[in-house]
């Protein structure tokens, strides 16, 4: 990978189309904010180390967004330029469902792992990484919250008790109804997924043959019992099937569908970007799956992985969203955010919040994949 010149902060300030120009003077402001503060409780003994550490080989990062190597140029050379640093490094945005059987594989043979990993919802998480012993346990508030006055939004605020200290909050996948605006006018957007088992929308939609969401999130609210069925009348009324949701939110942008389930924010936005005939409208709720980063037990260097994983969940939030609309809903001043409560200033969030939630929703996860799984494989 060549890597070009270290962008100046100024320079990634600089807002791209984001929800006109109101939002977009937002994102500007965040950006400016987050860049331009004072760091004077830099602990100058944990960057030395750091430093130390990434001169000694490349620094291999897999976080599964942003995807775009733009993207992830933009934030390598502002961590870099942020704490005086010049990395080689690596970044492969695997998602969590090619990572974790990949970590375990390589940890099982002694593969060097990444020293940087994310882009995992709890229940991956859990059945990969945790219950094979590969994570490592940080102090991220004690570490990092001199340097990060934030940290504690996305290590505390934003994780389950018993992930803390083991997890940070990146991003929210924020599940809104995505549509195709020459075939939909936006009065006539569908505003609850149930909405899709009408005969108007029989055949229009897109659905993923590899993921539940977020209808298991809507389990949260409705039940087990009612998603489950709501499953199996949106598979009687014949979606395109897709495998997962870029490919769900792909179909609509190419007009092959006009509507889908599973779409969400930074999809649509990055395809409005491109120029695509995409929008978005929220539903009468919210459903927001959380996607966390975390340190392997034997990374390779795991002081520079746990400072760029801190820095990315709070000063680098501003890059991430300009670059790919990846965000916190909880972030006020997020353009995303905005957008949502000005459509809905009450809207019901909907996000596992406690153990009983994780619960509920890793069993309708289940049981919504075994209708798709039986539509798909007739």
């Amino acid at each position: 990978m060549n890597h070009r010149e270290v962008t100046s902060t100024a320079a990634l300030s600089q807002p791209r189309h984001m929800f006109g120009n109101s939002l977009a003077r937002s994102a500007a402001a965040l950006c400016a904010a987050l860049s331009f503060g004072a760091f004077a409780a830099d602990n100058a003994a944990l960057v030395a180390k750091a430093k130390e550490e990434g001169s000694k080989g490349k620094f291999l990062v897999m976080v599964s967004s942003p995807k775009g190597e733009g993207a992830q140029r933009a934030l390598m050379e502002a961590f870099q330029k942020r704490f005086d640093m010049k990395l080689d490094w690596e970044w492969l945005p695997l998602n969590s469902g090619v990572s974790a059987p990949r970590m375990l594989e390589q940890a099982k043979a002694n593969v060097r792992l990444p020293s940087a990993i994310g882009g995992y919802p709890y229940t991956v998480y859990e059945s990969w990484i945790a219950k094979n012993g590969l994570d490592a346990q940080v102090d991220w508030v004690g570490d990092f919250s001199g340097m990060f006055p934030s940290i504690k939004a996305a290590a505390v605020d934003g994780v389950l008790p018993k992930y803390q200290k083991r997890m940070l909050r990146q991003w929210d996948v924020q599940y809104v109804m995505v549509y195709n605006t020459k075939q939909v006018k936006r009065a006539d957007v569908p505003v609850s997924i149930e909405a899709l088992t009408q005969a108007q929308w029989k055949g229009r939609f897109a659905m993923s043959n590899n993921n539940a969401a977020p209808l298991e999130f809507i389990a949260l609210e409705k039940g087990e019992a009612a998603v489950a069925d709501l499953a199996r009348r949106l598979v009687d009324n014949q979606p395109r099937f897709k495998a997962g949701p870029p490919a769900v939110v792909g179909a609509i942008a190419t007009g092959e569908v006009a509507v889908g389930v599973a779409g969400y924010t930074a999809l649509a936005e990055a395809q409005k970007a491109k120029g695509a005939p995409v929008d978005w409208a929220p539903l009468e709720t919210l459903p927001i799956q959380p996607l966390l980063s975390f340190m392997l037990k034997d990374a390779p260097q795991p002081t520079l992985g746990k400072l760029f994983l801190a820095w990315l969940s709070t000063e680098g939030l501003a890059i991430q969203e300009k670059e790919e609309f990846l965000s916190f809903y909880s972030n006020k001043e997020s353009p995303t955010t905005r957008a949502i409560q000005a459509a809905r200033p009450n809207i019901k969030v909907l996000e596992v919040s406690n153990d009983k939630d994780l619960e509920t929703a890793t069993r309708a996860e289940a049981e919504v994949m075994k209708v798709i799984s039986g539509a798909v494989g007739k």
